[in-house]
């Protein structure tokens, strides 16, 4: 079970099947009401039209979980994580393609092990 600690996903709950260190979150109101959040968690996911994106960070390492379920096709290890939004969102364009996506989280990454004294 993946959390969301803040921002417009607060109290919201996804079972994904990943968690990766940053995460995009989708809301579309045209989705029946309890079920208009989502995450792009898998490798292929892309925003569609009309979802609005917002960009959160895993706080803390995940651990995972296996589930028995019906359908049986529904089993499996799922991942357990807390995330909290991020405060400065990318661009709009960096949100929606993936591979512009890809990059704004490898400069996060990047710019995260940095030294203090050399990032300033």
């Amino acid at each position: 079970m993946v959390k969301f600690l803040d921002g417009p996903a607060a109290g919201e709950s996804l079972m994904l099947r990943a968690a990766p260190e940053f995460l995009r979150v989708v809301h579309s109101p045209r989705r029946k009401p309890g079920n208009q959040w989502d995450a792009l968690d898998q490798p292929g996911d892309e925003v569609a039209g009309g979802e609005t994106v917002y960009a959160y960070r895993r706080v803390g390492n995940p651990t995972r979980m296996h589930l028995k379920m019906s359908p049986r096709s529904a089993s499996g290890w799922y991942a357990m994580a807390e995330y909290r939004v991020v405060e400065d969102q990318p661009s709009e364009a960096t949100m929606r393609y993936r591979g512009l996506w890809m990059v704004w989280v490898r400069v996060q990454q990047f710019q995260a092990s940095m030294p203090a004294a050399a990032s300033q």
